[in-house]
């Protein structure tokens, strides 16, 4: 069956890295899709009679301060989480990926691009991501331009690797000999040979995303109650570490998860793409 796929995908589906990381990332999302029917109580719901209910048959991960249920609040706070860590790397793919490719290949705006992106990642992205939200006010979208402008200068550096090399091989030389237009040498012949390390390195943009915005969320400078997040949920959990640690391992779990199923994924993409490992690949 998979000798019938085509190259990349058979590759991909032979790859144990990759099958293993689709197959954690896939319940996540599942589960956070699927949230308001697979949560067995209300999110939002306040009932001080619950109040740090340990995991039991009615409470199965237990409830926090406020009395609301942890397994509920982490499936809708995995849905958020999912959301903005798709936004950033979309939005990262598009600014960084068009700065880098026109970097790479209009070359007097190689300089004035690359360094306006060295500047940017001259401060820990993290950092600058906070600063930003900070300035912007806690929301969603505002997490999401936050980080996209912390984490957009590595995608361009990848993609403007990507094109450079690209751009010398002989088959590109053969479209300007015939007299193809430099944008349809560059979107025909160079784009579509320069986009493999492009998508391994948003499924890590994903995943730094998402550990990201927790740091966000857990500072309180995420979206703002209350719409659950995990780094939110820890962050109500930090007080009652001793007394009640499930508050914050549950959510701390949902995203070591989250984050291992896109890095294995990660791994995977990058072998079945890189021509050099496909020898590897079992």
């Amino acid at each position: 069956m998979a000798g019938k796929a085509p190259g990349a995908l058979s590759r991909l589906i032979a790859h144990p890295s990759f099958r293993w990381g689709a197959l954690l990332f896939g319940i996540i999302v599942l589960c956070a899709v699927f949230a308001w029917w697979l949560a067995p109580h209300d999110p939002f719901r306040n009932n001080f009679r619950t109040r740090f209910r340990a995991p039991d048959e009615t409470f199965w991960l237990g409830t926090d301060r406020f009395g609301r249920d942890i397994l509920s609040r982490t499936l809708h706070g995995a849905k958020v989480s999912l959301r903005i860590g798709l936004g950033v790397a979309a939005l990262t793919a598009l600014v960084g990926g068009t700065i880098g490719a026109l970097a790479g290949f209009v070359k007097r705006l190689d300089g004035p691009l690359m360094r306006f992106m060295d500047a940017l990642m001259a401060f820990p992205a993290v950092l600058l991501a906070i600063a930003l939200a900070a300035a912007l006010g806690p929301s969603e979208v505002n997490a999401i331009l936050a980080l996209s402008i912390a984490y957009a200068p590595r995608t361009a550096r990848v993609m403007r690797a990507g094109v450079m090399v690209v751009r010398e091989f002989p088959f590109v030389e053969g479209a300007r000999a015939i007299g193809a237009s430099p944008a349809r040498v560059l979107l025909r012949h160079i784009l579509p040979n320069a986009m493999a390390p492009l998508v391994v390195q948003q499924t890590y943009v994903f995943a730094l995303a998402i550990l990201a915005e927790a740091v966000l969320s857990f500072l309180g400078v995420g979206p703002p109650p209350p719409t659950p997040t995990l780094g939110g949920i820890i962050a109500d959990g930090r007080d009652y570490i001793q007394e009640a640690p499930w508050i914050s391992l549950v959510p701390g779990v949902a995203i070591a998860m989250t984050v291992l199923g896109l890095n294995l994924m990660g791994d995977g993409l990058r072998d079945a793409l890189d021509p050099r490992l496909r020898t590897a690949i079992r």
